[in-house]
């Protein structure tokens, strides 16, 4: 792929989505990554005696790394190179063991003295229930 697209092109309200199915190797996996073992992750039968959730649920911070290939698509897509700058994410409810989450993001905001966007977030689960709100911004590099 010939990475030569550039930040004029990139059209304020374009969409990216990407789904995941988040089971319990995903959790595992991504607790290892970080080293993160709280019960309420790792402990199904620990999470139905001491919560009202029905099976172990997924690191908030996971819920946020879901962006990261819809990004990866994104920027795909359009030919260019970023390195992220920030994240903000806010949890609306947990994504629980077993659960699809759809992450999609829309492209709000050029700052054009600074050649970086905001892309807009929000992640349902397969019922369509919002997870997860927030945002990512991208400085686009050369090419």
């Amino acid at each position: 792929m010939k990475w030569n697209g550039t930040f004029e092109e990139l059209p304020i309200g374009e969409i990216e989505s990407c789904v995941h199915h988040v089971d319990g190797a995903a959790i595992d996996a991504f607790a290892n990554a970080i080293r993160s073992f709280n019960p309420i992750h790792m402990d199904r039968e620990w999470t139905r005696a001491h919560t009202h959730y029905p099976d172990r649920i997924a690191h908030g911070v996971m819920t946020t790394a879901l962006m990261s290939p819809a990004i990866t698509s994104f920027c795909t897509r359009w030919r260019i190179r970023t390195a992220l700058v920030s994240t903000s994410s806010k949890y609306v409810q947990p994504v629980i063991a077993g659960d699809t989450v759809t992450t999609t993001l829309t492209l709000v905001e050029k700052i054009h003295e600074r050649q970086r966007f905001v892309l807009k977030a929000e992640s349902r689960n397969q019922h369509g229930e919002v997870v997860m709100v927030g945002e990512a911004v991208e400085q686009v590099l050369g090419p």
